[in-house]
């Protein structure tokens, strides 16, 4: 159904590949050895681990080989490769297994980024980004290769950190070094955009999902939002950019354009990549970025399979984003009577589409196809998914369940009150979040204290949890998504743990004059209206301002409250 996306094609997937995982690796030696030559295609005669999950093999532990996700790599919080049927050899493609240029370290660090750094960073739909595009230009080009060690570098240090923020980082000799690196690649960059060629272009955009890789890493979530805008930008103009650009310039010398345009099959690519981060950026700050246009087909396909879905949530969320970051939301506010009608009936329509979209996939995953669940016949025909895939379908079908809230209360609804009609999706978003921590077993934490390496750049569970919790007003229910916050990990830009802080302090202003009585409901005057936050994580507090109303019929008179909140 991918001819129904457009005009942007989405990236489809190779046959058989149905992982994660972006690089398919040789768990031995990927070295070549001067003076032998081995047969391809063939195993090695003495491997020290035969059997179990690609996961396992990387990290040279036992596996269980439990099915369909090894219970070592699920206790751990990592994703599970699965334990494949056959027990084949893995390689390299012949285009990545070249020896990469540098020194010892950098090539260690090189291969450790394909084999565990891209299975972090890489979302369900960007396979064709991180593959075709960051590894085989890294290969070539030295401000991506500079880039891509800086990142392996510190996701490396991170591992080894077990994911624990701490003041003394700064002195670690791999902390630093992966610092000097991300600055060779910042200066590379500047000099080679210069070069006002194609390539330049595209090392801008990857290079810029890089940085802002690194700075959501080591946790400066702002900076890491100003690099994603630049390279925002560079792709808005990159889009809108008139294909007769490069006819043109072939005729007239004055006709070249700022940078010459990127192919189209490149540019789909790393449109998919920015929308995502976008959506990201949308749900953790104010937008400032520029708006992308993805058109989803008014009617959902009569059949999916599991990769359809995934690319058709993320095109459904990215939708719903790009309209909450129009002029949309300015007429929250206004009067119903002084809205354009045009702004209402786009606002109607997008409400009807999204819904039949997410009504269509939730079908699917409680009726899948036959042929999806093999095995006998069961009473339950509910998808059976492993854990992190799990996840990730809960997450992206919450996250369209939140936007839609924050879509249905954008026109002509200024009072707070307006969300306690939305107390039945707040109680079913808590509790499936809640049955899949319990599943997975996921640990309550202080921020930064977290003992887990697992570390995503997807937005799963936290931030519609975040939302419950500050804009469900029942005590018992927001109370319960604090404290599912404190189990949430990492996704991205949005700390758990550090998230639940923040909702504990806007409930405890929004509740300090209440009595204590079940049922009491807070009222209007009492609620908080906007949220923003800066984290100082050295400092370990959160900057936060909020506002409420102070004029409830003309909603003009503000009240700010600031306040560093310590954790």
């Amino acid at each position: 159904m991918a001819s129904q996306l457009r005009p942007f094609r989405v990236p489809e997937r190779s046959r058989g590949d149905d992982s994660l995982a972006l690089v398919h690796v040789n768990t031995q030696n990927t070295t070549p050895v001067a003076g032998t030559t081995q047969p391809r295609r063939k195993r090695a005669s003495k491997p020290k681990v035969r059997t179990g999950c690609t996961t396992c093999k990387i990290r040279r532990v036992k596996c269980d080989e439990t099915k369909p996700s090894c219970y070592r790599c699920t206790s751990t919080g990592r994703k599970c490769d699965g334990v494949p049927a056959t027990q084949s050899q893995l390689f390299l493609p012949s285009s990545l297994s070249i020896t990469v240029p540098g020194n010892a370290k950098e090539r260690r660090i090189f291969h450790y980024f394909q084999v565990r750094t891209v299975p972090a960073f890489a979302g369900s739909s960007e396979l064709a980004f991180w593959n075709n595009l960051v590894l085989k230009v890294g290969q070539q080009e030295p401000v991506v290769r500079n880039a891509i060690v800086a990142l392996g570098t510190l996701h490396e240090d991170y591992q080894n950190r077990n994911g624990r923020f701490s003041r003394d980082m700064n002195t670690d000799p791999s902390y630093q070094e992966a610092l000097v690196l991300y600055g060779k690649a910042l200066h590379q960059l500047n000099d080679r955009l210069g070069e006002r060629d194609r390539m330049s272009a595209k090392l801008a955009l990857i290079s810029s999902i890089l940085f802002t890789c690194f700075e959501v890493l080591r946790r400066n979530n702002m900076s890491a939002i100003i690099h994603y805008s630049a390279g925002m930008k560079e792709l808005a103009r990159q889009i809108k950019k008139p294909r007769e650009d490069e006819a043109a310039s072939s005729q007239s010398l004055s006709a070249i354009p700022e940078f010459q345009p990127i192919p189209q099959n490149e540019l789909d690519v790393l449109f998919r990549v920015f929308a995502r981060y976008d959506v990201q950026a949308c749900t953790f700050a104010k937008p400032r970025a520029e708006a992308l246009s993805l058109h989803l087909s008014s009617q959902p396909p009569p059949f999916m399979n599991l990769t359809e879905v995934k690319i058709h949530l993320d095109n459904l969320l990215i939708s719903v984003y790009q309209l909450i970051k129009s002029d949309l939301p300015k007429y929250r506010y206004w009067k119903a009577s002084s809205v354009p009608s045009e702004w209402l009936i786009r606002r109607n329509e997008a409400i009807y589409t999204f819904e039949a979209w997410l009504a269509s996939i939730e079908s699917f995953l409680q009726y899948p196809s036959p042929n999806i669940n093999p095995g006998p016949p069961t009473t339950n025909t509910s998808l059976i998914l492993p854990p992190h895939e799990a996840k990730t379908l809960l997450g992206l079908r919450m996250q369209v369940k939140v936007a839609l809230i924050i879509l249905k209360t954008s026109i002509a609804s200024p009072a707070e009150t307006a969300f306690d009609a939305f107390l039945p999706d707040f109680v079913e978003i808590i509790t499936r979040i809640e049955d899949l921590a319990d599943s997975l077993s996921l640990p309550e934490a202080a921020p930064l204290d977290n003992e887990s390496t697992a570390f995503t750049m997807e937005l799963g569970i936290i931030h519609p949890l975040f939302v419950v919790a500050t804009k469900c007003r029942d005590q018992v229910v927001r109370r319960r998504a604090i404290k599912a916050l404190r189990r949430g990990g990492r996704e991205g830009v949005w700390e758990g743990p550090v998230a639940a802080v923040v909702a504990e302090w806007v409930m405890g202003i929004e509740e300090a004059g209440l009595k204590g009585s079940e049922g009491e409901v807070v009222p209007e005057r009492a609620r908080i209206h906007d949220i923003r936050k800066d984290v100082d994580y050295e400092g370990r507090r959160v900057l936060v301002e909020a506002k409420r109303s102070m004029d409830q019929r003309e909603w003009k008179v503000w009240e700010t409250i600031r306040e560093s909140v310590p954790f």
